[in-house]
């Protein structure tokens, strides 16, 4: 992966004052020109454009908790998605059940 760190926004966003080219960017802190355009474009401000290293890093540290937490196939789980198999449901009815009992349930 291609993350990048505190020091790194704020060079790009240094050099993007300047009026540097992202390739020139990429190469001052060792990425790819794609990792710099894909930075730009995910966690410049909303309201005006503009790039900022301490809201792109907010926006970074945030996404995680942004993140659905994945269901965990417990003995239970499986034991109902086994019976369901052998009832002749398919996948994507067990699948459907499975979460809709999840949720219902407290997630």
């Amino acid at each position: 992966m291609s993350h990048l760190t505190e020091r790194q926004r704020y060079t790009i966003s240094c050099l993007l004052q300047t009026g540097r080219s992202q390739t020139f960017m990429a190469s001052a802190i060792g990425k790819d020109k794609s990792v710099v355009s894909r930075e730009i474009r995910r966690n410049a401000d909303e309201r005006n454009g503009e790039y900022r290293s301490d809201l792109a890093q907010r926006k970074y540290e945030k996404r995680p908790q942004e993140k659905p937490k994945k269901i965990r196939f417990t003995e239970p789980v499986c034991t109902c998605a086994e019976d369901k198999l052998r009832q002749k449901y398919s996948p994507e009815q067990i699948a459907g059940t499975e979460q809709t009992l999840f949720w219902t349930n407290g997630g």
